[in-house]
């Protein structure tokens, strides 16, 4: 067995986003939950450690049953030996990147869709409204093909140095409307991830963002073949979700005060 320790204050949002890395990296795995502790059974060591390393809200992975540690897992107290711990995220906050936009996702939020949408290694991940590539990065760091459709011709330039600076080389970036992705695309994608602008620094073409969700998500429906990963403000999120087929998962996630959202994964 091997413990996943989960962190942040969602742990709900973190054993989703577990959940999601697991179906993308080994499928299935049976999970038991045990307050901040998620056991995972049927995986080898190697599989706990690939499944670690895409992850943004856990903390680190140990093997249950050997080792000199002690691990608390809810009143158990189990030997535990440490396998791996997540990647140092922080580093590629939006102001250290070398393109910088205040709207950007920021990383820890960006590998969470990018895992909520279950995209695998060598897949295509869409990201129909990038900005300067903050989901794009995460989703090129775990191995699948980013691909990008900004309406700034502008930011478009700049994800794309961005992308080069964390050394990804395969990635397809488009000038373009959220809304017409299914015009501008010449190939289907896997999954899609996606964070509209809705903050005071966002900038939005197009009217009220769930007019806007509404209508990319009618695109998407014709070139995603998986999961959608998306993000969506609590007032808009009702009108949103009568436009989809279905929703698989959602939890609420509090930003600050002012904002709180929806994050759900979709079937357009």
């Amino acid at each position: 067995m091997h413990a996943f320790l989960l962190a942040g204050d969602n742990v709900e949002l973190a054993l989703m986003e577990l959940k999601g890395a697991l179906r993308a990296e080994v499928g299935e795995g049976k999970i038991e939950v045990r307050d901040r502790v998620a056991v995972v059974k049927g995986l080898t060591d190697e599989e706990a450690r690939r499944v670690i390393r895409r992850l943004a809200r856990s903390h680190a992975v140990y093997r249950l049953g050997e080792g000199e540690r002690r691990l608390k897992v809810g009143d158990e107290v189990h030997p535990a030996r440490p396998l791996a711990r997540r990647e140092k995220l922080s580093d590629r906050k939006p102001h250290k990147r070398p393109e910088f936009m205040p709207d950007s996702t920021e990383p820890f939020l960006a590998r969470a869709l990018v895992n909520l949408a279950e995209a695998r290694r060598g897949e295509r991940l869409l990201d129909p409204m990038c900005n300067v590539g903050g989901i794009l990065i995460e989703a090129g760091l775990i191995g699948c093909v980013p691909v990008g459709v900004e309406v700034r011709r502008e930011l478009v330039r700049r994800a794309e140095r961005n992308l080069r600076h964390y050394g990804i080389e395969e990635y397809e970036l488009h000038a373009g409307r959220a809304e017409e992705v299914d015009e501008i695309l010449e190939e289907p994608v896997q999954a899609a991830a996606v964070d509209p602008p809705y903050g005071r620094s966002s900038y939005i073409e197009g009217g009220p963002v769930e007019r806007l969700l509404l209508n990319t998500l009618d695109a998407l429906s014709e070139v995603v073949e998986g999961k959608i990963a998306l993000t969506v403000p609590e007032e808009a999120w009702e009108e949103v979700r009568e436009g989809v087929s279905r929703v698989e998962a959602e939890v609420r996630d509090r930003v600050h005060r002012s904002l709180t959202r929806i994050i759900a994964v979709v079937r357009p």
